[in-house]
């Protein structure tokens, strides 16, 4: 009963803080239910350009941190072929994070220029 209990507190108190943030949203003065949109982004593109976005400026310390992580595993094989090879498995993996990353925004340019050319004007 405990561990049920222990498990569905955190979905309850998330059910009720959401719960109370959209309330002020879903209910206006004449007691109509209405739902008002609580983003700032008018168009679909641009909620997906903002989640890149925070994206990007989360992982990009990221790798920076496994590059010096890689390096750091260099300096401390001193010469151990399976650490070197370990370092150089995580010295790879950081760059082709950062390929991804760096990838990511050049496809999301470029489909936004390809839509927008097709695009009325």
């Amino acid at each position: 009963m405990k561990k049920t209990l222990t498990k569905l507190t955190p979905l309850f108190s998330l059910l009720f803080i959401f719960t109370l943030i959209a309330l002020p949203y879903a209910v206006s003065a004449d007691l109509q239910f209405q739902f008002k949109n609580p983003l700032a982004f008018s168009t679909i593109e641009d909620f997906l350009v903002a989640i890149l976005n925070v994206v990007i400026v989360i992982a990009t310390p990221i790798v920076v941190l496994f590059i010096i992580y890689a390096g750091f595993l260099y300096v401390t094989a001193r010469g151990n072929a399976t650490q070197v090879e370990e370092a150089t498995r995580a010295l790879t993996y950081a760059i082709i994070g950062g390929v991804l990353i760096i990838g990511a925004v050049a496809i999301s340019k470029i489909i936004a220029n390809l839509v927008g050319s097709f695009a009325a004007p």
